[in-house]
């Protein structure tokens, strides 16, 4: 790496930061979200697993950003993240091949995914993992190539760090210790000071985490559970509650359900055949020319390709349901954008080099993902972009507009962290009791009712209307009712769905 290659990667970041500010939610959103960014705001503890990293680093952008909401800072915090993991593609793929095209390829096709732009404009620690394991990539690359153990050190410390952004990063750790055995000198690494400055280093970074019981002592605003003990702290940040619900896969899963998050993760976040497209160069592996190409990076290349299953593998066994924890696939599938491209270059250079047509399977190929990847726009941008998303906040306004003075409002997950935000953040209505579920020692009967229409009705004032039919009027003047909504974050495939209205009937 020289300057106008580091250069170059700042250019590759600050365009697609610039894109990501462009499609920026700019105010408070909804179920997750919300909880983020009140937790931000307001240096509290949001839910579990809390990510204390993620929470001070958003609670320094309220305090430094000059313009926007405290919510559009927040959300600010992943466009500048999703903008450094493009950067750190490009810088990885660079290193690796020593060529511009490949290094522009993968950082491209690492920026425009969906999925990596959804997450890069909304308020979510998840794009973080990736960005994490890029750096991680390239120290384990120049640990495999010059073998200086600080590079373990930092690594730690890095990981540490990561960890306390968003613990997912631990489904790495198997990919982690096996590069440092495989790739180095591990001999160095496994001295006794090596060892104890290793540790010594993973620790500073895990000791972010004290965050959460010395700001639970302190009773914040925002405190999505008390945390008192060491036992309270373990259960908080491994989700206990939640695997021991089942929330959790703790199986393979099956053939089609494994397809459905694929889709979700790659195919959904571009147009349908680049996943296959980006595969075709791999055909020129066959040729022994071409494969020669490829010793200096052999050892790496072979460590990745195994390891990245393995790592896939151990999401797709623990991850559940949730799909932004398959965001490392997208890292993965640029990096080996950026391999194809660099084999069809070698192809046109041994097989046609000398001759004016070296070029053409280069502008080809260039063409063709070009090609893919904007005709994938026109489904990318509805899913990406969150520039008028300002559902969570007309949602929150009718709400408060609508309930008595001294009312509680029962709000479920997807609507109660956007109107926490607005009530503590924002400071209206403090005369309200907004409760994320039914208190205690209440009676409740919940009747769901799908209602067929456009996901944007459902934050306007004709909603009421709708609820009124269904016979809202019996709750009585002292209830406001919440109801269940989507922003664009959680849209299933790229499509709203349904929404679906809770009518709590409750009585002391």
């Amino acid at each position: 790496m020289n300057r106008p290659r580091f250069i170059g990667a700042a250019v590759v970041a600050l365009a697609f930061f610039v894109l990501y500010c462009r499609t920026l939610a700019p105010d408070v959103l909804g179920h997750d979200s919300g909880d983020w960014q009140a937790a931000g705001a307001t240096l509290g503890i949001s839910h579990s697993p809390g990510s204390p990293a993620y929470t001070i680093i958003a609670w320094i952008f309220t305090q430094i950003v000059p313009f926007g909401t405290m919510a559009a800072r927040v959300n600010l915090v992943s466009a500048v993240v999703g903008a450094i993991g493009v950067g750190a593609v490009f810088i990885l793929v660079m290193m690796l091949f020593g060529r511009w095209l490949p290094a522009i390829v993968a950082a491209v096709t690492l920026g425009m995914g969906g999925q990596w732009w959804a997450h890069a404009s909304v308020a979510t620690p998840y794009n973080s993992v990736p960005t994490i394991i890029a750096f991680l990539l390239i120290m384990l690359l120049l640990w495999h190539r010059h073998g200086n153990v600080r590079l373990v050190w930092g690594g730690a410390l890095l990981f540490g760090f990561g960890l306390a952004y968003h613990p997912t990063l631990l489904y790495f750790t198997p990919m982690l210790i096996a590069g440092v055995f495989v790739l180095g000198p591990w001999r160095q690494a496994i001295k006794l000071k090596s060892i104890a400055l290793t540790f010594a280093a993973l620790l500073l970074g895990l000791s972010i985490y004290a965050y959460l019981p010395i700001r639970s002592a302190m009773n914040p605003p925002v405190r999505y559970s008390e945390i008192s003990s060491l036992s309270q702290l373990y259960k908080f940040v491994t989700v206990s509650e939640a695997r021991n619900s089942g929330t959790f896969a703790t199986s393979l899963p099956g053939q089609e359900e494994l397809s459905d998050r694929l889709t979700e993760a790659v195919r959904q976040s571009y147009y349908p055949s680049f996943a296959f497209l980006v595969f075709g160069p791999a055909v020129t592996l066959m040729y022994p020319a071409v494969l020669k190409r490829l010793r200096p990076n052999r050892r790496f290349l072979i460590y990745l390709l195994v390891g990245a299953f393995a790592h896939m593998t151990i999401i797709f066994i623990i991850s559940g349901i949730y799909v932004q924890y398959y965001l490392p696939v997208l890292l993965y599938f640029s990096i080996w954008a950026g391999l194809s491209m660099f084999l069809v270059m070698n192809a046109a250079e041994i097989y046609l080099g000398g001759t004016r047509y070296k070029t053409v399977p280069l502008i080809a190929v260039c063409f063709i993902y070009a090609s893919t990847l904007l005709l994938g726009l026109p489904t990318i941008w509805p899913y990406a972009n969150h520039h008028s998303d300002t559902g969570m906040r007309d949602f929150s306004d009718w709400v408060f507009s609508q309930a008595k003075e001294g009312a509680v409002v029962l709000a479920n997950w997807d609507s109660y962290p956007g109107l926490n935000y607005v009530q503590v953040v924002d400071g209206m209505r403090q005369d309200l009791a907004i409760r994320p579920s039914t208190p205690e020692n209440w009676r409740t009967d919940v009747y769901y009712a799908r209602l067929q229409f456009p996901i944007s009705d459902i934050y306007l004032a004709r909603s009421l209307p709708f609820i009124d039919r269904m016979g809202a009027h019996e709750v009585g003047p002292q209830y406001a009712i919440s109801i269940k909504g989507r922003t664009h974050q959680d849209l299933n495939h790229g499509k709203p769905d349904p929404a679906s209205v809770e009518l709590f009937f409750a009585e002391t």
